[in-house]
């Protein structure tokens, strides 16, 4: 696993959204068939809560959205990776520049436990330098 991917890029990637940057698509698209790309456990809750209140809506093709969340998750070159001791310390130590909403420093601290590049659109954490990031 190379890729841990922000809630955004997340569901951009999913709805094949054309907001997901031209190099995102591309890092994407150029992971092997065995290869998985990661979302920290948190980015489901940032998904429900979105898909929930209307700020993102999918296609009724896929039925109502805890069923696309559902889907979504399970995809087999999906891992979510949980929220652990070790990246709850570490979202304690993402520095003075990073942005201090709660879920963006799992998020980081996830990428940063597994050593994995984050995908992010989210230039404040892209300008924090705290975690290594691609657009």
């Amino acid at each position: 696993m190379k890729y841990l991917l922000d809630t955004q890029a997340w569901i951009w990637s999913v709805l094949d959204h054309p907001r997901l940057s031209r190099r995102a698509r591309t890092a994407l698209r150029t992971i092997a068939a065995q290869e998985r790309v990661g979302i920290a456990a948190i980015s489901l809750k940032e998904a429900a809560w979105h898909l929930a209140h209307g700020r993102i809506v999918v296609n009724e093709d896929f039925g109502p959205w805890p069923l696309w969340l559902r889907q979504a998750a399970s995809s087999p070159q999906l891992d979510v990776l949980p929220l652990t001791a070790d990246v709850a310390i570490e979202s304690a130590h993402l520095g003075d520049t990073f942005p201090p909403d709660p879920a963006d420093c799992l998020i980081a601290a996830t990428a940063r436990v597994h050593d994995l590049t984050l995908i992010t659109s989210d230039r404040f954490i892209r300008k924090s330098g705290a975690v290594r990031t691609l657009w």
